[in-house]
């Protein structure tokens, strides 16, 4: 059931060693941490997943919670199309969720277009449970002009159960 109270972190700064972040199977290369002129106001990493030294996608941990988190939620994340069906996604999602947990998160909230499913596959893989189905997202949102007006609201548990 979605609680908003559920979905924040403690730490909204960049923590040390996220630069490269090393997996088993997929690593995450820091783009950057940005705090400065952000759209939803929340802190966000961005990185490159990597598979060895090729870029194959990008992954984003938004550190914070408001009103537009129900619609952007926490983690985004795409691979480019030559890398689909690998798993490479799961793989950096995994990883985000420990580096969410290391912000003091509880809960992560990520959305999907209601017709994603590869994405939606991959969300309750890593755990993910539908939290809000077919949420119509507000008039003036980015997702909702280019005409994806609905989402589906997943929410992932951080850490240990």
């Amino acid at each position: 059931m979605y609680n908003p109270e559920r979905y924040d972190c403690t730490i909204k700064s960049k923590l040390d060693n996220t630069d490269w972040i090393k997996g088993s199977f997929v690593d995450l290369k820091l783009i950057d941490f940005y705090t400065k002129n952000l759209a939803d106001g929340i802190p966000f990493y961005w990185f490159y997943i990597m598979v060895g030294q090729k870029e194959i996608g990008k992954i984003s941990l938004r550190v914070g919670y408001n009103e537009t988190t129900l619609a952007n939620g926490h983690v985004g994340y795409e691979i480019d199309h030559d890398y689909h069906g690998h798993h490479y996604s799961y793989f950096a999602l995994e990883m985000i969720k420990d580096l969410a947990e290391k912000h003091g998160f509880s809960y992560l909230l990520i959305t999907t277009t209601i017709d994603n499913i590869p994405s939606q596959k991959i969300i309750e893989k890593a755990g993910g449970a539908c939290v809000l189905s077919n949420y119509q997202l507000p008039k003036d949102h980015l997702f909702y002009v280019i005409g994806k007006a609905n989402m589906n609201v997943y929410e992932i548990k951080v850490g240990k159960s």
